[in-house]
């Protein structure tokens, strides 16, 4: 029971005559290695004004509760109410009583002499076995006719060295059954030791439940931390139940002897105190950031929002789901997360299986969150919710998320109850911030593209827990051809330009023929988070296979690509993706694009290349004022194509309908002309 003088706080607050100034509240010689003084209370000192007290003349101090000894809460005699130290007050003793041992109950539990419940479980020659509980198993030498199944009453007679218990029938009428369960105190879900074996007592609050084919394991969270307590009675648990559990710890987290439903008062006051746990465990560990930038200190609050709430997740067992691009730069920084969630998941929850569970990264071959992605998300999410109870997951949307593109597959999973944060560098649209958690951009404060996905998501990881990742953002500064301040990277990767280089196209070479894997492992020990000597082949294997399917379709790319001088004085090159490249092969149309358009840029300082086919086009510039966005909302309100797409200001693509090619492209020539 709760103890009413502290109700259940285990602690007082009173006042105490202040020790600094002796009761005055006026200011006197003190001595500063005694008092913990602030700069506040060192001003009131000056002022004459004691600061120990802010001149009350007493000080409120905390001390453990006398009447529960700062347990909070007492023993009640179970018959009758009355406070008491064991399970029956000295009155109710006298009256005919017996105990029942509950299962967290050990052979220490058992005293000579006493009357307890038991259930007969075989009868042999030698005598019948009866269960004192599910731990506990004593003989009764002479048995009188009784049947397996029968509920008797027994007394203990003798406890052996080697904790055999005899028993002996005993006669009692119109007696009260007094419950009796292990006494021990609760303690934190962290500080649960990792040697096995031992009974401890735990309470938190339910966060998963998982059914198996002999148990149902409960994920319980007490703001300190998560374990797996695995159920084998028959107890019907839900998400967001305040339990207390008694069990025996095991490798696997706790085999549950005892587990009950805490209700009420007590139940708010659990909730409270956990969810104030959380919060202060989900703060972001901001330590700087890696380089010097105006941008990234202006995007510092939505960046720790961002690994706040991927922290909060965490720790309350909601799935996340990383959707990145497939390229370098999307691969980085869907990486970074998840490295570091999976790091935070492995030590908050004490369960290595809990990182692949709570952490899942996938890829989007296309450049935004596409209806296809979201249904295999979606869909894979409502069922682990109507399997395992998994709660509905954070998405979490990395070198994509930020155009109206990526709206129709974003309403579609806020309607199940998903949030989703986007952390990209493409130009955004300001409809999509109405239907995202957070939006971390550098556009929004005044930064470009040079910024990249995979740098704010490796400061953003950073901010989750400590982990060595500058050379992701270096691979994905490298990876997406950035500029300016964010070239310090390079410097702190320790890795050469060309280095770096080679990494990023072989992420983007196995990326490619991944297809919709993530292939976690494979793309980790490209990124170097495996053996390093076997990295440095696989690198040096993938990027010369790269470059050599690169240098084959450049030489016949080259030939077709016709230019022409527009009469601003901007060199329009044009290029026939679908009769001269490979279909299905590496490098993909916008990357093909890109290489011929690096080639070209050497001999026109002005140009904008367009690599088309049958139903898109990939457009990449280079020293012209270009804006794709607005680009393409115009053509869309020009020709009736069906257009959609976007990107950067100076690279990105567009679709529309096959049958109107000559005229979307004609009108974009057009509109470059213009500039």
């Amino acid at each position: 029971m709760l103890c009413q003088k502290c109700s259940g706080k285990g602690f007082l607050e009173i006042e105490k005559k202040c020790e600094t100034c002796g009761g005055t509240g006026k200011a006197r010689s003190f001595d500063p290695k005694m008092v913990n003084l602030n700069d506040e209370k060192i001003k009131l000192f000056m002022k004459g004004i004691c600061g120990a007290c802010e001149g009350k003349g007493f000080v409120k101090v905390f001390e453990a509760c006398k009447s529960c000894g700062g347990k909070g809460r007492i023993r009640r005699c179970q018959i009758c109410g009355r406070e008491t130290d064991q399970e029956l007050c000295v009155e109710c003793r006298k009256k005919p009583h017996v105990f029942r041992l509950r299962n967290s109950c050990g052979i220490e539990d058992v005293r000579i002499g006493r009357l307890y419940l038991g259930t007969v479980t075989s009868i042999t020659d030698i005598g019948a076995f009866v269960n004192l509980n599910k731990r506990l198993r004593g003989l009764l030498r002479k048995p009188p006719a009784i049947k397996e199944g029968d509920e008797i009453v027994v007394k203990v007679t003798s406890v052996g060295v080697n904790g055999e218990i005899d028993l002996a029938i005993a006669e009692s009428e119109n007696y009260v059954v007094v419950e009796k369960s292990k006494d021990i105190d609760v303690i934190p879900i962290s500080a649960l030791p990792k040697t096995p074996g031992r009974v401890f007592k735990v309470r938190g609050i339910v966060t998963h439940v998982k059914e198996t084919a002999i148990a149902r394991v409960l994920t319980i969270t007490d703001g300190s931390g998560s374990v797996n307590c695995t159920v084998f009675d028959d107890f019907e648990a839900q998400v967001d139940d305040a339990v207390e559990v008694i069990g025996t710890l095991r490798r696997s987290g706790i085999d549950v002897l005892e587990i009950e439903r805490i209700y009420g008062e007590e139940s708010y006051e659990i909730r409270r105190r956990i969810e104030a746990e959380i919060e202060k465990a989900c703060e972001p560990e901001f330590k700087g950031f890696l380089i010097e930038s105006e941008v990234l200190e202006k995007l510092r609050e939505e960046m720790m929002g961002v690994a706040r709430e991927l922290k909060k997740a965490i720790l309350k067992s909601r799935p996340v789901i990383i959707r990145h691009h497939w390229d370098a730069d999307g691969t980085c920084g869907g990486v970074a997360i998840e490295l570091a969630l999976q790091e935070l998941a492995k030590r908050v929850h004490k369960d290595e299986d809990a990182k692949y569970h709570l952490v899942k990264r996938r890829v989007s071959r296309a450049p935004f969150y596409e209806l296809e992605d979201l249904v295999r998300d979606l869909d894979e999410s409502l069922e682990d919710f109507e399997r395992f109870g998994d709660k509905i997951p954070l998405v979490l949307l990395i070198d994509n998320g930020s155009g109206v593109e990526d709206l129709p597959a974003i309403q579609q999973f806020l309607l199940f109850g998903a949030d989703v944060i986007t952390i990209d560098h493409h130009y955004p649209s300001e409809e999509v911030d109405r239907f995202l958690l957070y939006h971390v951009n550098p556009y929004k404060v005044g930064g470009d593209s040079n910024v990249t996905s995979g740098v704010l998501c490796v400061e953003i990881a950073r901010m989750i827990i400590d982990l060595n990742l500058e050379h992701l953002a270096a691979i994905s500064v490298v990876g997406d051809r950035s500029q300016g301040e964010v070239e310090r990277y390079i410097e702190l990767s320790g890795l050469s330009k060309e280095e770096l280089k080679d990494i990023a196209l072989a992420i983007e070479f196995e990326g490619f023929y991944l297809r919709f894997k993530s292939a976690s492992t494979i793309v980790h020990e490209i990124l170097g988070f495996g053996r390093k000597d076997r990295q440095k082949k696989l690198v040096k294997l993938l990027s010369s296979y790269a470059k050599q399917a690169i240098e084959e379709q450049l030489k016949t790319g080259l030939e077709s690509v016709k230019v022409q001088i527009l009469t601003n004085g901007i060199a329009l090159a044009a290029f026939d993706v679908e009769n001269y490249s490979r279909k299905f092969e590496f490098p993909p149309p916008g990357k093909l694009t890109g290489e011929i358009h690096d080639i070209l840029k050497q001999k026109y300082p002005k140009i904008v290349t367009i690599g088309f086919g049958p139903d898109f086009a990939v457009i990449r510039s280079e020293g012209v004022n270009l804006d794709i966005p607005r680009l393409v909302d115009e053509l869309r309100k020009e020709i009736n194509a069906c257009i959609d797409g976007g990107g950067h200001l100076v690279v990105g693509s567009i679709k529309f309908v096959q049958g109107k090619r000559k005229e979307v492209l004609a009108k974009l020539a057009t509109k470059i002309g213009e500039i």
